[in-house]
């Protein structure tokens, strides 16, 4: 796994590194159980501080995404989190709410935005609702 940084981003550090790892486990470069690279390692990659990635870790594992094996290491989680429904459903309004907003300040139309998403969603062949 290839971690890019972008010091120009208005994104916190910590913030891109989860980004980067929820989309590669969402395209299927990064796979269930798979190891991810020590905090130290990554630290020494990317040449930031190791507190950064120990926070992202962090998150991601308080989201559900990585589980943390003590003496092991980092390693994506199984889809099926222990995160309830409602909870995974609160994180995703959220993120969309940030873009809704970026892209009022865009001036980006309501149907572009929409396109957008829908092509968004067919890149990552996300599955139809489940019937009950």
């Amino acid at each position: 796994m290839q971690f890019r940084i972008d010091n120009a981003s208005d994104r916190p550090v910590y913030q891109q590194i989860m980004h980067q790892v929820k989309r590669d486990i969402a395209l299927g470069r990064l796979t269930i159980d798979e190891k991810l690279p020590t905090v130290r390692q990554l630290a020494r990659q990317l040449a930031i501080n190791p507190n950064t990635i120990a926070k992202a870790y962090r998150q991601l594992e308080q989201e559900g995404i990585i589980v943390t094996k003590p003496g092991t290491g980092a390693f994506v989680a199984s889809l099926d989190s222990n995160l309830s429904r409602s909870v995974r459903r609160k994180i995703v309004s959220e993120e969309l709410e940030r873009i809704a907003i970026e892209a009022f300040h865009m001036q980006i139309d309501r149907q572009t935005l929409l396109e957008l998403f829908d092509s968004a969603v067919e890149k990552f062949n996300l599955p139809p609702k489940k019937e009950k």
